[in-house]
């Protein structure tokens, strides 16, 4: 083998230009584009949700005074509650996240693997 082999693999290609090469036939497949679809379907919603949850604090504050301002259990007021529900949300949300991550992610590996197995690869 010779140091141009060694180099630049047996493509005869530069390193990153042979990495950008299976990139694009990885970014390409049917497998790619269908995870990324479903990723994108988990991802967009829970950012809605979780910014529309974020957001709706401020706007009861201003706007709902007497609901802010209510008792919910003996002298908790649900603007009190809310604001603790949001470390829970928050908790809950990065935990579903974690577990669909992981599930995208072993995706992302199968497909980038089974590249690997084609010939010229």
């Amino acid at each position: 083998m010779s140091d141009l082999d060694l180099a630049f693999g047996s493509s005869g290609r530069a390193p990153a230009e042979a990495a950008e090469a299976r990139y694009q036939a990885i970014a390409r497949s049917d497998g790619f584009r269908t995870l990324v679809r479903r990723k994108m379907a988990f991802v967009w919603p829970v950012t809605i949700l979780f910014v529309a949850f974020y957001l709706l604090l401020p706007l009861l504050a201003g706007y709902a005074r007497p609901l802010m301002g209510s008792f919910v259990v003996g002298h908790v007021t649900f603007g009190y509650a809310y604001g603790l529900i949001y470390y829970v949300v928050a908790w809950a949300l990065a935990y579903v996240y974690v577990r669909a991550a992981r599930s995208f992610d072993a995706r992302a590996r199968e497909l980038a693997g089974s590249d690997r197995g084609r010939k010229g690869r």
